[in-house]
């Protein structure tokens, strides 16, 4: 008879994957590129041969130890080489403590449907962190089933210093500064009703920061460095943006608060609609102080309707998210608090205006980017795309419409499609006239045959965003195993 202790083992595995992208244009169309950690290069004709060696081993059934390695080799990319994710995981029943660089999963959105979350993404290559939590949702004891939470609590830390200072090197009149040696700051909690009910709930909120760092600027024909301070006290001061009497740096705008600040609050409703179907409704609302917080940013944020097929087999329509996502508002074009400004100002003009917030982008902190791709909504175009090298956000305020759908056609071939339609008028400092617009569509199909997975896709961009492009994809992936 096979025991428990029997089933207790180590195992390791192996994925080989290798990726090719091409066609016309300037960059691989976007569908093909966005919400996937910055894998594939957003240049045209590309491709990446990539190999990961993932290690699991079961100490008894309540503890685990995780761990991967995973590179990629690149041509005609953003990256010819990289570590994509090395990481360890020690889990224990349902909490995990884990160091290193994975790529994770979203923790709300659908991770193939949706356009992401404002915050906490998979469209940047992943940010290094030490960080604890629940795995997925945790049923709180003594409740009767009837709450959950999912938390998520971590420390980083940036590794593009060296990426900005190459696009600094070439373009000092078109990036006056650069911000290196940048600390992070992550986290979420949710609360969540019994999904097996007929109707439940979320409320929940993502938090992140940036803080610390060096801020490079040329000024009087030298280069000059400022600098932020990222010790225990700045580690404990971001966990909430409360305001800082003593200014943090020596610049009083920037510096009322500890770091850069981002966020959203999440509302969410779900229907089950029988055992096999299941509809939700949500508001991602997205703030990046207290005036977004309190929904003084009108209609901002992101809007969703999602259906999901639970039903087992072949399903021709898994999963369809319908989302509205809109950034145009920030709280007004205008912001003014005297508590920004030392004296004399602060007495002179005492009147507050709290507006114009800028989303992603930063006096000191430059754009909120890891190489150059937002982690974040993509539908806010990264600074990578900017042609020449500046490294901050140009277009964040923004209205755009996306659809996701996807199902099984046999038990092996799936597809997927979707695709999005955006207009963006820039930022309220610097407008763009007349709008820019984009459509983007993609349809694939993935076929699974034992421990191959073959896929072929097309996407295409039209508009003046990113340019007219199309581009066929072919990804061929293995994976075995060694112990």
């Amino acid at each position: 008879m096979t025991t428990a202790q029997d089933t207790l083992a180590t195992h390791i595995g192996y994925d080989v994957q290798a990726e090719m992208a091409v066609g016309s244009g300037d960059y691989t169309a976007y569908q093909l590129v966005t919400n996937r950690h910055h894998a594939l290069g957003i240049r045209s004709n590309t491709a990446y041969l990539r190999g990961a060696i993932d290690v699991r081993h079961d100490f008894s059934p309540n503890l685990t130890l995780t761990g991967k390695v995973d590179v990629i080799g690149s041509i005609h990319a953003d990256h010819k080489a990289y570590l994509q994710q090395c990481y360890a995981n020690l889990r224990y029943k349902n909490f995990f403590i884990e160091a290193g660089t994975r790529e994770e999963k979203p923790v709300m959105r659908d991770e193939q449907l949706s356009v992401g979350s404002f915050i906490k993404g998979t469209n940047a290559k992943p940010i290094p962190q030490i960080h604890i939590g629940t795995n997925g949702f945790w049923t709180v004891p003594y409740t009767k089933k009837w709450l959950q939470i999912n938390i998520d609590f971590g420390y980083g830390h940036f590794l593009d210093g060296g990426y900005k200072e190459s696009m600094f090197d070439g373009n000092r009149d078109v990036n006056f500064s650069y911000t290196d040696k940048v600390w992070y700051h992550q986290k979420h909690l949710y609360f969540r009703s019994n999904p097996d009910k007929r109707f439940f709930g979320v409320i929940g909120i993502e938090h992140a920061v940036q803080m610390g760092g060096t801020k490079h600027h040329f000024a009087d024909g030298t280069m000059q460095e400022t600098s932020k301070k990222a010790n225990l006290k700045t580690f404990m001061k971001v966990i909430l943006p409360l305001g800082n009497s003593d200014y943090y740096g020596d610049n009083a705008m920037e510096d009322w608060v500890y770091g850069n600040h981002v966020g959203v609050m999440t509302y969410q409703i779900g229907w089950n609609i029988n055992r096999d179907h299941q509809l939700q409704a949500y508001l991602d609302n997205i703030f990046e102080d207290g005036s977004g917080i309190r929904k003084g940013n009108g209609w901002d944020g992101l809007w969703g309707l999602e259906y999901k097929n639970k039903k087992s087999g072949r399903q021709y329509i898994r999963g369809v998210v319908v989302e509205y996502f809109q950034s145009t508002n920030q709280c007004g074009p205008l912001h003014w608090d005297p508590n920004d400004y030392p004296e004399p100002v602060r007495s002179q003009i005492t009147s507050m205006v709290t507006g114009n917030d800028n989303y992603y982008n930063h006096m000191f902190y430059d754009g909120y980017a890891h190489y150059g791709m937002t982690p974040r909504i993509a539908l806010i175009t990264s600074p990578i795309y900017n042609k020449d090298g500046f490294i901050g956000y140009r277009d964040n305020r923004v209205k755009a419409w996306h659809l996701g759908l996807n199902g099984e056609i046999t038990p092996r071939l799936s597809y997927l499609v979707k695709g999005s339609y955006r207009e963006g008028w820039g930022t309220y400092d610097n407008p763009i006239s007349p709008k820019r617009h984009t459509f983007d569509a993609m349809v694939q199909g993935t076929y699974l045959m034992g421990a191959w997975t073959f896929s072929a896709a097309y996407a295409l961009d039209k508009g003046t965003i990113y340019g007219d492009n199309s581009t066929f994809n072919i990804k061929i992936g293995y994976h075995g195993k060694i112990l």
